[in-house]
């Protein structure tokens, strides 16, 4: 395993990485089942009682209230006075709030006395109902405008606690999820220095959307993409049809049905939607790996884990932060773990490492 590790990290948890490192369990070994594990496997686990938050958010492209709104599901500790803080976890392409690595790794934070708000990003899950278009790699407005709303909510809800104690606001990005939440950081507009979170995890994140385009259009991806492709069409066709649009429009029909490839979505559907000119001017400005080095004081204490086999998101990107910014980013980057994966014999790997950093930055 490689790490670049942030110097400002204790030493309790630099130890901690050292002496557990990520090594494979079976079945599950080799960077494809590492990645559908997660698909095969039945959650059994019990999630504390969720709190439902309705975010406002303006309509895409518009400074404009148009009563859209996202979702989120806020689970609290049993025992408030030990709060530690709150975590919002985003999910990635074609998720939402009922994914199982997004719910197993907001468990393991609220039973170590973290809140935790799982939020559903534009047009995804339950929350597909609660506002016009889908959701982009730099769909900042609506999660800045959805953080700002929950900064709100916790002074109001936990004043009392926020009196005795500092309760910081962290972020985990599962796959594209951070690549979301770490543009929404780059995005923020600071006052007086202040950021948008103070502790991002990025697992499995792609920094540059054109190589992950590429990647998974690779054959050996074929299936991966396909199936991908059905639950961004899904998508697609439940938004379309709650706005009445697609009942009598039989070419919306046949453009949604003639998609081959993410590529072909992000051309037609993603990228004109969110005002940007064309694909590769949305996988360029979308993709953070471009912007980080020019807007580094936006960002707060970062942690990337990423695997040398993942199958969808290559690692370069990630590693070429390595040896930069050492004040701010903690990087892992493991031989093995798949794609938002690292299944070990201890559960999984990754959503302990994050757990932890939380706990000691």
């Amino acid at each position: 395993m490689e790490l670049e590790r942030n110097s400002s990290i204790s030493f309790s948890f630099s130890d901690y990485v050292k002496n557990r490192p990520f090594r494979e369990v079976l079945p599950w070994i080799g960077g494809d089942l590492q990645t559908l594990r997660d698909t095969f496997v039945i959650d059994l686990g019990k999630s504390k009682k969720n709190k439902k938050i309705f975010f406002p958010i303006n309509k895409i492209l518009s400074k404009k209230f148009e009563y859209d709104y996202l979702l989120g599901f806020l689970e609290l500790p049993d025992n408030l006075d030990s709060l530690r803080g709150f975590v919002i976890v985003t999910h990635g392409l074609g998720g939402s709030t009922k994914r199982f690595g997004l719910r197993r790794i907001s468990r393991k934070l609220a039973n170590n006395g973290f809140g935790v708000l799982k939020l559903n990003l534009r047009g995804s899950g339950s929350a597909r109902y609660l506002a016009k278009g889908n959701y982009c790699a730099r769909c900042s407005s609506d999660v800045i405008s959805a953080i700002n709303y929950f900064k709100k909510f916790i002074n109001l809800e936990f004043k009392n606690l926020i009196k005795m104690n500092y309760l910081p606001i962290y972020g985990v990005g599962l796959s594209l999820g951070g690549t979301i939440l770490l543009n929404a950081c780059l995005d923020y507009d600071e006052n007086k220095e202040e950021k948008l979170l103070d502790g991002l995890a990025c697992v499995s994140s792609p920094l540059d959307l054109s190589s992950c385009s590429l990647c998974i259009e690779k054959s050996r991806n074929y299936i991966y993409q396909k199936w991908l492709l059905h639950r961004l069409k899904n998508q697609l066709w439940d938004g379309f049809n709650d706005e009445g649009k697609i009942l009598n429009n039989e070419k919306l029909r046949k453009k949604i049905r003639a998609l081959k490839s993410i590529r072909e979505f992000d051309q037609k559907f993603t990228a004109p939607s969110w005002g940007f000119d064309s694909l590769e001017d949305y996988y360029v400005k979308a993709s953070p790996i471009f912007r980080i080095q020019n807007s580094i004081k936006k960002l707060p204490q970062m942690l990337f884990i990423h695997a040398k086999d993942d199958p969808w998101v290559p690692y370069h990107a990630t590693l070429n932060l390595r040896g930069k910014f050492i004040d701010k980013f903690t990087i892992f980057i493991t031989e093995k773990g798949g794609h938002n994966g690292f299944h070990s014999i201890n559960g999984c790997w990754s959503d302990e490492v994050v757990k932890n950093w939380f706990i000691n930055i």
